[in-house]
């Protein structure tokens, strides 16, 4: 962590003055944030996807540290966190390598306890890419881009909980595969809300009362959420949505009306993620991670912050 700048001290709720650089990071040295969650004492964590890290940022917004570290091989490495309230992470990990194959850890969701161990919650299949997760029962509902989808997983096993075209990508980035589902939230109705990257969608998926997934319905689709990414939700109901593609956040209010609130002018650079603080200074800041992969001239990757004058829903699992 190096290249490391901090830039500012706690951020305060009520300086709603636009976005503002929390950290700053070495794109050189790969330090580029994709993911983020925070847990109920205000910690941060972040997954820096190539250097396959998962990084935490104390309340006190003071030096990062490494938390754990993982083999990605010549995977993407670290993309989707969550945090349970008490501060027990959960990362998606892209290496493309199975189980008994020593060349990386395992293709999967795995677990990091506050005091950095690690362990494997469940494979998935090596041609999947989980992208993003949240908690839902007793495990976990993950995003496969690629396979335009999302898996239950629980402890030692992941099913697909969910499969439809309005969740597959159609290949409009131009990476040679497309991406679909990605960001992940459960809205205040009980239903699990999905933006699907190449399509400008968020998509609704009703939740069945044995827990299983009904069927998608179309929730909002706008040319200002095509190339969304993570996607995060405040207590009145709205979608906060990190536009990688256009560099920019918007908020999808509850009637599907959409706002731009921050573009790159403000200092965006590549956002990928959004999760609201819960220190009592910071319940209505969003943070966001500046990706910056997409950038090839000037990266310029980073935490960043950005006072919306709501609070986040409450963390819990």
């Amino acid at each position: 962590m190096g290249g490391l700048v901090l830039a500012m001290g706690t951020v305060k709720a009520d300086a709603c003055d636009g976005v503002e650089i929390l950290f700053s990071f070495d794109a050189a040295s790969g330090e580029l944030p994709e993911n983020l969650a925070v847990d109920r004492r205000g910690n941060k964590y972040l997954g820096m996807s190539t250097l396959g890290e998962l990084w935490k940022v104390p309340a006190d917004n003071t030096t990062p540290e490494t938390l754990a570290t993982f083999s990605v091989g010549a995977g993407f490495g670290v993309l989707g966190v969550t945090v349970t309230p008490q501060g027990t992470a959960f990362v998606c990990l892209l290496t493309g390598v199975g189980e008994g194959d020593d060349a990386a850890d395992t293709h999967g969701i795995w677990k990091v306890e506050r005091d950095g161990t690690k362990s494997l919650v469940a494979p998935l299949p090596p041609t999947t890419f989980p992208n993003d997760l949240m908690a839902f029962r007793d495990g976990l509902l993950v995003t496969d881009s690629i396979g335009g989808a999302v898996w239950y997983v629980t402890e030692g096993s992941a099913t697909p909980w969910s499969t439809a075209e309005l969740l597959e990508g159609t290949g409009a980035f131009g990476f040679g595969f497309p991406i679909g589902a990605n960001g992940i939230v459960r809205g205040k109705d009980g239903a699990v809300y999905v933006g699907v990257s190449e399509r400008g969608h968020i998509v609704r998926i009703p939740v069945n009362p044995d827990g299983s997934g009904g069927t998608p319905e179309l929730f909002v689709a706008d040319d200002r959420i095509f190339g969304c990414d993570g996607i995060t939700l405040d207590n009145r109901g709205n979608l906060y949505v990190a536009v990688i593609a256009q560099n920019t956040i918007v908020r999808v209010n509850a009637d599907t009306t959409i706002e731009t609130l921050a573009t790159a002018e403000d200092g965006l650079d590549g956002p990928s993620d959004v999760a609201f603080g819960t220190s009592r200074n910071e319940q209505q800041s969003l943070f966001i991670t500046n990706f910056a992969l997409l950038n090839a001239e000037n990266p310029m990757p980073g935490l960043a912050t950005l006072c919306v004058g709501v609070p986040g829903r409450p963390v819990n699992r």
